[in-house]
């Protein structure tokens, strides 16, 4: 009998009562452990709440079921502690881009916003000397002024 790493102990695979019971045995430790969490957590939730509230904001304690009462609230208004789509914002985004496309393609705002990938080479070139030039006008303005 040839030996095989998938195989049981011995070399012999696990019959299917054995495997179902395995299962069974994992779901039902997951379960208890779901369970022991939520008390842990409702625990928590009391001892925190019923620390800091009455003294930040002058708020009565409140008892475990209430405080497991607060954790599904929550769950059910934010809904923080569930499984998460990654896809959402991604999603989201592609929704964004393709309304944004849509309407403001041609607007002037866009083109602006474009145009100041030039801005640094129109600097070099031609603004650096028509701001000085500006400086000059606006001293000769403000000389002027004075004078009389």
């Amino acid at each position: 009998m040839e030996r095989h790493a998938f195989h049981g102990p011995g070399g012999f695979r696990p019959s299917r009562g054995s495997r179902a019971a395995h299962v069974v045995g994992w779901v039902f430790l997951g379960v208890a452990f779901a369970v022991v969490f939520a008390l842990v957590f409702g625990i928590v939730v009391k001892l925190l709440w019923n620390w800091l509230m009455p003294a930040v904001f002058g708020l009565g304690e409140i008892s475990y079921w209430q405080a497991f009462g607060l954790v599904i609230l929550a769950k059910l208004l934010f809904g923080a502690f569930g499984h998460r789509h990654k896809d959402h914002s991604n999603h989201f985004h592609e929704k964004f881009l393709d309304w944004k496309e849509e309407c403001c393609n041609d607007r002037k705002e866009d083109k602006m916003v474009e145009g100041w990938k030039h801005y640094k080479q129109y600097w070099q070139d031609e603004g650096k000397a028509a701001f000085e030039d500006y400086l000059q006008r606006m001293k000769e303005k403000k000389e002027k002024i004075n004078e009389d």
